[in-house]
């Protein structure tokens, strides 16, 4: 495992930036959400607290899904922002970016009560904007994907 596999990119956001209540590592009583790059990917595991059933039974709330994946996905879009700079995670003051858009498509419904694994591929970079895949699964099974536009904030 690289150095940059082991940190998570929450975890390198200035102080500004900690208060998410999705990822934000200053949270109390956030979700703590831990992103971190493996190779081309950024990937994130989560488990729902059980009160976030969504109106099927022993199904996650889609609202959730849609949640972790902005938080996750605009955490790929700094890391991903980052390198393409130049820069190594770690070493230099992490950009932020925030969502522009985020497209959800559920493709089954989500079972409670299991870890979720978060995926985010970058598609593309184009001055400030970056442009991402994202999925959750179990296994080998996804059960919803999408698309964000971030935008890396102005300092």
């Amino acid at each position: 495992m690289s150095d940059t596999e082991k940190i998570a990119i929450q975890d390198l956001y200035g102080s500004l930036y900690r208060h998410c209540f999705g990822c934000g590592p200053d949270n109390e009583h956030g979700w703590h959400i831990k992103s971190y790059l493996h190779g081309n990917e950024v990937i994130a595991h989560f488990t729902p607290h059980p009160a976030y059933t969504g109106g099927v039974p022993e199904n996650l709330y889609g609202g959730l899904l849609a949640a972790i994946l902005d938080c996750h996905g605009t955490a790929a879009a700094a890391a991903f922002y980052h390198i393409a700079q130049g820069f190594q995670l770690g070493k230099e003051p992490l950009v932020r970016c925030v969502t522009a858009s985020l497209t959800v498509n559920y493709r089954k419904p989500t079972p409670m009560g299991q870890e979720l694994e978060l995926l985010a591929r970058l598609v593309s970079i184009e001055g400030r904007k970056v442009n991402l895949e994202l999925a959750v699964r179990i296994g080998d099974t996804q059960y919803c994907d999408g698309t964000m536009l971030a935008v890396r904030v102005k300092e």
